[in-house]
C-alpha cells in the first residue's frame, strides 16, 4: 500500500560524495508515490558547505529555509535563504547552494514536475 505521510526522522540521512558537508533525506518522489507530480527532499549543509553548480532540464526547484543562513546563487545574484523564506529556481537555470552562516543550513527542496531522488538514496548512509 502506498504511504502518503512521511516523517523526517524516519528517512535516513545520507552524505553526498560531491560538494562539501552536504547531506540529504529523500522524503518522496515517484518511487515512493507512484505517479507523484512533485518530489521533496530535506537537505542539510554544514558551515562552509557548498553544493555543485547544476541545472534541471524541465523541473523547477523551490527551496524553503528551515534553519541557518544560506545562499542560492543563480542568474548572477546570491539569493539569501533563511528560515521561512522560499526561493524559486526556473528550469534550465544553473544554480548552486552554499551555507554562509556559522551553523548548519537546513532546507526543503520541492521539484515539479517530480524528479527521481535515487541520486540522493545513493549517497553514503549516515549512522546516528
Amino acid at each position: 500500500m502506498t504511504e502518503y505521510r512521511f516523517v523526517k526522522s524516519e528517512q535516513q540521512e545520507r552524505r553526498s560524495p560531491e560538494g562539501k558537508g552536504r547531506y540529504g533525506r529523500p522524503i518522496f518522489d515517484p518511487k515512493s508515490i507512484p505517479g507523484a507530480h512533485c518530489s521533496m527532499a530535506i537537505l542539510r549543509y554544514e558551515a562552509g558547505g557548498v553544493g555543485p553548480a547544476h541545472e534541471h532540464e524541465s523541473e523547477v526547484e523551490v527551496f524553503f529555509g528551515l534553519r541557518g543562513l544560506g545562499e542560492i546563487v543563480f542568474l548572477g545574484k546570491a539569493h539569501r535563504l533563511e528560515p521561512g523564506v522560499a526561493i524559486y529556481v526556473p528550469p534550465k537555470t544553473e544554480h548552486l547552494t552554499k551555507n554562509v552562516g556559522d551553523e548548519d543550513l537546513e532546507f526543503v527542496c520541492f521539484f515539479a514536475p517530480a524528479v527521481d531522488l535515487s541520486f540522493v538514496r545513493g549517497w553514503v548512509p549516515v549512522h546516528s
